[in-house]
């Protein structure tokens, strides 16, 4: 596990700033946008779209990297610790411009947890009713507390976020950048999860100790992007 602290400061921003454009082209691309790396890299860093990609994708993406930006800022602060706001704010983040654009593309409400039942197909577990999202929110956020987790922790926390699946759309991407949150406020450089292994993600995701042994892989992809 490679830890914040033993990079320097230049590097630091440096895997920040590389991260800004992985993290939002895989995170996404997970869950079926289309857009390539390299349009992806293009529309941050340059303000060019895919011409001939869905707008609603592409506002999703700048979304997502706004909500990126707001992870690493607050997570730098010891004290800014996870709650149902801030998850809820990211939540909006990144779909807002979507809406206002391009609605029939986001699933509402947004920055609100959903009102109906969910299923994941060919999954045998049960994600939360909707009465009961609020409660089973806040009480992950009241046993982890998100500046003082390890790995396992994090691993755990995703794990039971997935299930609680508080939002219509948006859950893994809003899980990810917590778990984002988590690592840099532990001192534990962020998990790059690349699309090339969702599979092995989503299996992963069944469980704690198959995905701590992922996300500390996934760490790895992070590195990578120094050399």
């Amino acid at each position: 596990m490679q830890q914040l602290d033993k990079l320097t400061l230049k590097q630091r921003e440096e895997l920040f700033r590389q991260l800004r454009i992985s993290i939002t082209h895989h995170s996404n691309a997970i869950e079926g946008t289309t857009l390539s790396f390299g349009e992806t890299k293009e529309l941050l860093e340059q303000g060019h779209t895919a011409g001939h990609k869905p707008l609603g994708e592409q506002l999703v993406i700048l979304g997502f990297a706004k909500a990126y930006d707001v992870v690493v800022r607050e997570a730098q602060n010891p004290n800014n610790i996870i709650n149902s706001s801030f998850i809820k704010d990211i939540h909006a983040i990144m779909f807002e411009d979507a809406l206002k654009v391009a609605p029939q593309f986001v699933s509402k409400p947004i920055g609100a947890y959903r009102l109906d039942k969910r299923y994941i197909k060919g999954v045998d577990v049960k994600l939360s009713l909707p009465h009961m999202i609020s409660n089973d929110i806040e009480n992950l956020l009241y046993r982890f507390k998100s500046n003082s987790m390890n790995l396992e922790d994090i691993s755990e926390f995703h794990i039971l976020f997935e299930r609680i699946h508080p939002f219509a759309d948006g859950n893994g991407r809003v899980g990810r950048l917590l778990m984002a949150y988590q690592a840099i406020q532990n001192n534990i450089v962020p998990p790059l999860i690349e699309n090339e292994h969702r599979s092995e993600y989503l299996q992963a995701i069944n469980d704690k100790d198959e995905l701590f042994k992922f996300i500390d892989e996934s760490i790895q992809n992070s590195m990578n992007l120094l050399n």
